[in-house]
Parts: structure tokens; sequence; C-alpha cells
């Protein structure tokens, strides 16, 4: 897995590249998440539109990710979500417990509108 990363304003942009299949691949994506709460950096926005597909894992990274950031009052959105990935969310049924946008403009846009709730778990 890859992970590039940039800041607009107080939102950290992560763009995952590269294959999520195992938790030897996935486990840096959670390091990174904990290392910017640390940092003070709680809302996120996961781009993954270089990603065509991932496994048990990813969720359960994107899950444990999602309370860590909402745990310190931020929150996680998601975009560039593909038809494949966006059926993993419907059948799992975590498509409503995540914010999907479809561009990363409106993405980070949405922390002005929408600012994550207190407590929101």
């Amino acid at each position: 897995m890859r992970i590039e990363e940039e800041f607009r304003d107080d939102v950290a942009v992560l763009r995952v590249s590269g294959p999520l299949m195992s938790g030897p691949d996935v486990a840096p994506f959670h390091d990174r998440i904990k290392a910017l709460i640390e940092e003070g950096t709680a809302n996120l926005v996961v781009d993954f539109s270089k990603v065509k597909w991932f496994g048990s894992a990813m969720l359960g990274v994107l899950i444990a990710s999602l309370t860590t950031v909402r745990n310190a009052g931020g929150d996680l959105r998601l975009t560039g979500i593909t038809e494949k990935i966006d059926s993993i969310l419907m059948v799992t049924q975590l498509a409503g417990i995540f914010r999907s946008l479809d561009t990363v403009d409106r993405a980070v846009a949405s922390f002005k509108t929408q600012p994550p709730e207190a407590g929101s778990q």
C-alpha cells in the first residue's frame, strides 16, 4: 500500500494506492491515522480513486480508523469510491456509516458545511 498525503487547511487528504488485501498490507494505514491524531489532525479525507478493490482487512482498518478520528473529535470521509468498493460497503451495511463524496475538493469542503458532530460514533 502506498499513501500520499497533503494538507488542505485543517484536513489531511490521504491518497491510497496499491493492493489492499491483507493485514500486513493495510496496517500502515491505521498507524498513519493514529500519528495524524497525535500531530493534531483529526479531520481526514481518504481518496480511493486509485484502488479498484479491497478486502475485509481494509474494512476493519477503516472502521478502526473512523472510531479513532471520531474519538479525537474529527471525522473520516471517503472519496473515489469505485462501484466494486461501493458494493462491498453496501453488502456489509457500512455504506451508511461512512460519508462518501464524489471528489476530494467536495470532501474537504464538507468539513466546513458539515463539521464533525461531537461524540458521533
